[in-house]
Order: C-alpha cells, then sequence, then structure tokens
C-alpha cells in the first residue's frame, strides 16, 4: 500500500488503531512484540467491509527480560537500539517511526546505531516527527505526543 501511493489519513488511522490493539492484547498477557516495521503489518480486504491492519512477524516476541529483540536501525525503539531489550513503550514508539515511515517520512540512508539515536534526538527535538505525523492527521500527531511523553525523549525542545 506504501510503495503504490494507497497509504491515506483512514488507512493511517485505522493501522494505528489495530496495531495498538495487538499490542495492548498481548501486553495484557506479558507479551511484547519487538519487531514492528512496514513488513510485519499486512492490510487485510475481505468483501465489501473496510480493510484492517494485522500485525504479524510474532515469531521473535518478547516473553521475558531475558529474551533480546531484533534489531532495525529505523524501526526498533531507541531503548532497543540502546540497551538491546525492550522497555514498556517500546513497541509503541516503534510503531510511532512505523506510521513515519509509511506517510511518507524519509529516514536518512544511516549505517550505525550512533547514526540512527543522533536523528532521533535532532528529529524529536525539532518535532519533526510529531509534524510528518501532524501532517496526515491531528490524531496521529496525538499519539507521538503520547508515546515521546510515555519514552521521556531527554531531548531539548528546539522551535523555529
Amino acid at each position: 500500500m506504501v510503495s503504490e501511493g494507497h497509504f491515506g489519513v483512514d488507512e493511517a488511522i485505522r493501522c494505528c488503531h489495530d496495531c495498538l490493539s495487538a499490542l495492548s492484547t498481548a501486553s495484557s498477557e506479558g507479551i511484547r512484540h519487538g519487531d514492528i516495521r512496514p513488513e510485519n503489518v499486512i492490510c487485510v480486504r475481505s468483501g465489501e467491509s473496510r480493510p484492517y491492519f494485522v500485525l504479524i512477524g510474532w515469531g521473535h516476541a518478547i516473553l521475558e527480560d531475558r529474551d533480546r529483540p531484533a534489531m532495525n536501525l529505523h524501526f526498533s525503539s531507541t531503548y532497543a537500539l540502546q540497551e538491546g531489550k525492550l522497555c514498556s513503550a517500546s513497541d509503541a514508539e516503534s510503531l510511532v517511526y512505523m506510521l513515519y515511515f509509511a506517510c511518507g517520512g524519509a529516514f536518512p540512508d544511516l549505517d550505525s546505531v550512533e547514526g540512527e539515536l543522533q536523528w532521533r534526538e535532532t528529529s524529536w527535538s525539532r518535532r519533526l516527527i510529531q509534524q510528518k505525523l501532524g501532517d496526515v492527521s491531528n490524531v496521529l500527531k496525538a499519539f507521538a505526543d503520547y508515546v515521546d511523553s510515555l519514552c521521556g525523549t531527554p531531548y531539548p525542545m528546539i522551535y523555529g
């Protein structure tokens, strides 16, 4: 959908809702996904009903603290990149990065964790991620703001 330009406002909000529902259900059982990225979200269309999104790729789900998540420079949470494990907000943060990408946000071509962390610091402090998602929907912007507050991103705010 994304590569074909068919990922609009309705799809973005539905994707966010459906993925959060799946994460909430899993979290209530102590399970974290740990590998949220575009390849692990599929759109299901059946008949005339509205399409819905399914979070797949649970084969590397995190069941215990000693389990290690799959690593992806662009979509893994900041905590996962820094510590090699997940915190309670890691899946939500990864979902923000996935939605940012699906809504047309560009990731720089980086090949190191340090470079990715620097990009994130700049992007969050300048509110570039929230702005991009806000261009699509106020709901997505609010979600990014909420995740930012959960993750406690320690970046100073840069306005302008």
